[in-house]
C-alpha cells in the first residue's frame, strides 16, 4: 500500500512539472442591420496542460442575440480533452474532443437545450513563451437538441460541418 502512494505521488509531481494552466476564450460581436439583428457572445477558457501531447479544460460562454425584437439568452458549456499530433518550433496541430451543452430562453417562447459529442480540429501558434493564439475549424460529431432549439452554431443530427464553424481564440499561459 505505501509503495502504491508513493507512486501516485511521485506521478502527480512528474505530471505537475511539466503542466501549465493557460487562461484564454474568445468574444464576438455582429451587428445586421439588414436583417435587424445583433449578436454579442463572450467565451472564457480554462485548460491545463499535461504534457506536450495533451491538455484538457473547459469553455463556458454567455450569448446575447437579438433578432427582429426577440431577444435570446444562450448559455453553453463545452469540457474537452484536446491531442497535439504535431508539433514544429511554435506550432501545433491539434483535435479535440468534446462535450457541448447549450442552453437558449428566448423571449418569445419555451426555453430549450441541445447536447452534442464530438471533435473539433486546430492549430495554434505561440506568439512568445506565454502567449498563443489558436483557430478551430468545423466540428464532426453528433448533437441531440430539444424541439424548438433555435441557434445558428448548434444544429441538431449527425454528421460533418465546416461551415461558419471557424473560431479564433487567444490562451494566457502561466
Amino acid at each position: 500500500m505505501k509503495r502504491f502512494v508513493l507512486t501516485a505521488i511521485v506521478t502527480v509531481a512528474a505530471l505537475a512539472v511539466n503542466a501549465q494552466v493557460y487562461i484564454g476564450g474568445g468574444v464576438r460581436f455582429w451587428d445586421n442591420n439588414d436583417d435587424n439583428r445583433t449578436t454579442i457572445s463572450l467565451t472564457p477558457e480554462v485548460g491545463y496542460r499535461v504534457s506536450k501531447r495533451f491538455a484538457f479544460g473547459a469553455a463556458l460562454g454567455y450569448e446575447y442575440s437579438k433578432d427582429n425584437g426577440v431577444r435570446t439568452d444562450s448559455y453553453h458549456a463545452a469540457p474537452y480533452l484536446r491531442h497535439f499530433i504535431y508539433s514544429r518550433n511554435r506550432l501545433d496541430l491539434f483535435w479535440e474532443a468534446t462535450l457541448e451543452f447549450c442552453y437558449s430562453d428566448p423571449s418569445n417562447g419555451a426555453s430549450a437545450y441541445c447536447l452534442g459529442i464530438g471533435a473539433k480540429p486546430g492549430i495554434s501558434y505561440a506568439i512568445s513563451n506565454h502567449l498563443t493564439i489558436s483557430a478551430f475549424v468545423g466540428f464532426f460529431g453528433y448533437r441531440h437538441c430539444e424541439r424548438g432549439f433555435k441557434h445558428p452554431r448548434y444544429e441538431p443530427g449527425l454528421g460533418v460541418s465546416l461551415v461558419n464553424d471557424l473560431a479564433f481564440s487567444f490562451h494566457y499561459y502561466f
